[in-house]
C-alpha cells in the first residue's frame, strides 16, 4: 500500500470515531500527513527535544517512557492504533518532551507538524473540538496511570489492568507492563501465577 492509500485509508477509520469532523477537514489533515514506520524498540522522540508533530498510531504500540533517578526506566503510558499523542500544551513554549516514545511492537504512525496543525484547525470549529477531545483522552489516561498508581499493593495494580484494560496483556510483554505498574518483573510474574491457579 502506498503511503497516501495508507493516509486516505487511516483518515476514513478515524472519522468513524470523530464523525463531526467535516469530510473536507480530514482532507486538509490528509495534506500535512506524514508516514513514519517503525521496527520495535526503534525510537521515535527522545526525551528533552520538543515534540514538533502531533501523532496517530495508525498499527501496532508505543510507549512513552523515561529512566528515574535510580536508572530504572519508567513507561508513563501506551498507546495503540487510532490513539494519539502530542506535546500541544507546551508547543508556544517549545517545552521539551518528559518522555521518549519508542516502539513497543513494529508500527505505522501519521505525523503532521505541528505548526501546520495549528494553521489548520484555527477557524475550523469542528477541528478545535477535535483537539480538545484528543487532549482529554490524553489526560484521561495520565489520570488513569496515576490511579493504578495509588493504589498500594501489585495485585491491586495488575488487577486493575486485568479487569479495566484485558486487551493489553495480549500484546504487552510482562517486562513492560511491570514498568508500567512501577513493580518488579518477579513480583508481577508472581501475582499473575496465582491468579492463574485460583
Amino acid at each position: 500500500m502506498s503511503s497516501s492509500e495508507l493516509i486516505h485509508d487511516f483518515h476514513q477509520s478515524i472519522s468513524l470515531k470523530f464523525p463531526y469532523v467535516k469530510s473536507e477537514n480530514w482532507e486538509k489533515l490528509e495534506r500535512i500527513s506524514i508516514v513514519q514506520s517503525l521496527q520495535k524498540n526503534e525510537k521515535l522522540f527522545h526525551s528533552e527535544t520538543p515534540l514538533d508533530y502531533g501523532v496517530f498510531v495508525a498499527d501496532g504500540w508505543l510507549k512513552l517512557f523515561y529512566i528515574d533517578e535510580k536508572g530504572n526506566e519508567r513507561i508513563s503510558g501506551f498507546c495503540t492504533k487510532n490513539e494519539y499523542i502530542d506535546n500541544w500544551n507546551d508547543i508556544h513554549q517549545q517545552s521539551p518532551l518528559p518522555y521518549s516514545i519508542s516502539a513497543l511492537t513494529a508500527a505505522t504512525v501519521i505525523k503532521y507538524p505541528l505548526q501546520k496543525m495549528v494553521d489548520t484547525f484555527k477557524n475550523e470549529p469542528d477541528l478545535l473540538q477535535l483537539c480538545i477531545d484528543l487532549s482529554q483522552e490524553m489526560i484521561r489516561k495520565k489520570r488513569e496511570h496515576y490511579e493504578i498508581l495509588t493504589l498500594k499493593s501489585p495485585l491491586d495494580r495488575y488487577m486493575y489492568v486485568l479487569e479495566n484494560r484485558k486487551y493489553w496483556l495480549q500484546n504487552i510483554s510482562l517486562t513492560d507492563l511491570a514498568k508500567y505498574l512501577h513493580i518488579s518483573r518477579e513480583t508481577l510474574s508472581r501475582v499473575r501465577n496465582d491468579q492463574l491457579t485460583k
